[in-house]
């Protein structure tokens, strides 16, 4: 009977930690060293080339190091495969053994979360940016002024657009409307007011935009 209870209590054991290490965050080191332990950041601070993101921790799946031309650059992927690009901003505080240690951004090559919850929120649009990022978001305001072909302006409320397209042959926008025709405008220097999914309100510069779908 001791025996017994003395295999079950190890197999337990062996469960449990098992277990740990599987749900576990893990941290790489540009040294090559790799840790499993817990993020404590909140929010992880990102520098992009359109605006400066404070991202949820509880949306992001993975952190990696990579190369854009010639610049290293993090990339930060969420849920539903939303994407950022660009410069942590942050130290890491991650938690292993019960001790908390800080890694900068320069000791950092690649974070894995082990989980992270989808979006419930602001996915009325999806934005795919030029430099290749992705992610979901809710208009702020209720409608875009564009100037028409005749010069005056013109506008129209998001519920009755279906997409923004930027031509680049053309460098011009398409923008498709739900019940009227298609309007082609130049929308460079303009800005849209977005809340994306994973991080917070933030104005964001045409310029910037290869195509926004209203969902």
């Amino acid at each position: 009977m001791k025996k017994t209870a003395a295999i079950f209590i190890f197999i337990t054991l062996i469960i449990f930690t098992v277990s740990g290490a599987a749900f576990a965050d893990q941290i790489e080191l540009q040294s090559g060293e790799k840790l499993r332990g817990e993020v404590q950041n909140e929010t992880l601070g990102l520098q992009t080339d359109y605006a400066k993101l404070n991202l949820q921790k509880q949306y992001i799946s993975k952190i990696d190091r990579e190369v854009r031309n010639e610049t290293e650059i993090f990339v930060l992927r969420a849920s539903e495969n939303n994407r950022f690009s660009g410069q942590l901003l942050a130290d890491i505080r991650f938690l292993v053994n019960g001790s908390e240690r800080v890694f900068t951004v320069s000791d950092i090559k690649s974070v894995d979360f082990s989980t992270n919850s989808p979006f419930n929120a602001n996915k009325d649009i999806s934005v795919s940016l030029r430099n290749g990022d992705f992610f979901f978001a809710s208009t702020v305001e209720n409608a875009i002024s564009i100037n028409t072909s005749l010069g005056s302006p013109l506008n129209i409320n998001y519920s009755n657009l279906t997409s923004i397209e930027y031509l680049s042959g053309e460098k011009t926008y398409l923008i498709k409307r739900k019940n009227s025709s298609d309007i082609k405008s130049n929308l460079q220097g303009q800005k849209i007011i977005v809340w994306p999914a994973a991080a917070e309100i933030v104005e964001l510069r045409f310029d910037h935009v290869s195509k926004i779908n209203f969902n």
